[in-house]
């Protein structure tokens, strides 16, 4: 991989990038949008986050790097105990981890940012020339981490962030594509009769187990009722499938709900996606 992410030569300030921040958006240095974190809402519904290693090359002085997740009107179910938060660390991702959050209302959110152990053995963040760039692929972000020791290197952590609803125990058999199918025109018919309530049950059905015209048609509705936390949920899920309209529908309620940061991420999306999508 080669070090297009290292910016070694942003000397025109010395201070460290930690001592830049003065909120959640990012510095803009070298035509590079660096962020101190990685947050988005989950809404009520139970998600599984995935994360993925790519690549890790801790610079000299670190010993190891991570990823810490934090929760915010939730929890995070670990070996049966409720947490705040938890760091995993890249060993643990190098096939892939899943983390199940479990929200406590329709504010709940996540947010990730580089953690890393010092030569000291000590676990470290929010420090020095931390931070991430973030990119998105077709299923999901990449976050290009750099750690707080040295001059910013974004390849020092590479990690996939993936976001889906927790599935019911037991999953359907084979014939899911057929239940869920069923489940979501039930829901239309039902939202043509201006029964919306009994549509967005069946379509959080629908949606939880795949179907992204469902995720597609509540967040529609839910926008429309005011619950913009829940639209954003099931609006991010189906953009995570390459649906387009459900990434312009997500910008625009990220952008309502104050986030025009990666709002603008999932537009540059669009323009990406081929017509086909």
């Amino acid at each position: 991989m080669t070090n297009s992410y290292q910016y070694a030569g942003w000397a025109t300030d010395e201070s460290p990038l930690a001592h830049r921040y003065d909120s959640s958006e990012p510095l803009t240095w070298n035509g590079a949008k660096v962020y101190p974190l990685h947050s988005q809402s989950v809404g009520i519904s139970p998600t599984t986050v995935t994360l993925t290693l790519r690549s890790a090359a801790p610079r000299r002085g670190v010993r190891g790097v991570g990823m810490g997740l934090a929760v915010e009107s939730g929890h995070v179910l670990l070996n049966g105990r409720q947490l705040s938060g938890v760091d995993v660390w890249a060993d643990a991702m190098s096939g892939g981890i899943e983390l199940h959050v479990r929200p406590d209302s329709r504010d709940a959110a996540i947010s990730l940012t580089p953690v890393w152990v010092d030569e000291f053995g000590d676990v470290v963040s929010w420090s020095g020339n931390y931070g991430m760039l973030i990119t998105r692929e077709r299923s999901c972000l990449v976050l290009h981490c750099s750690t707080g020791v040295g001059p910013p290197d974004f390849t020092e952590l590479v990690v996939e962030l993936a976001t889906a609803p927790t599935p019911p125990d037991p999953i359907p058999p084979a014939d899911a594509g057929r239940y869920t199918g069923a489940l979501y025109d039930l829901g239309v018919a039902l939202h043509h009769r201006g029964d919306d309530r009994k549509a967005c049950e069946l379509w959080r059905q629908a949606a939880g187990l795949g179907n992204m015209s469902a995720a597609y048609d509540l967040a529609v509705v839910l926008l429309r009722l005011g619950q913009l936390a829940e639209s954003e949920q099931w609006w991010r899920i189906a953009a995570e499938h390459g649906n387009t309209r459900a990434m312009a529908g997500l910008a625009d309620v990220l952008d309502r709900r104050g986030n025009p940061t990666e709002a603008r991420i999932w537009r540059a999306a669009i323009n990406a996606e081929s017509p086909a999508h």
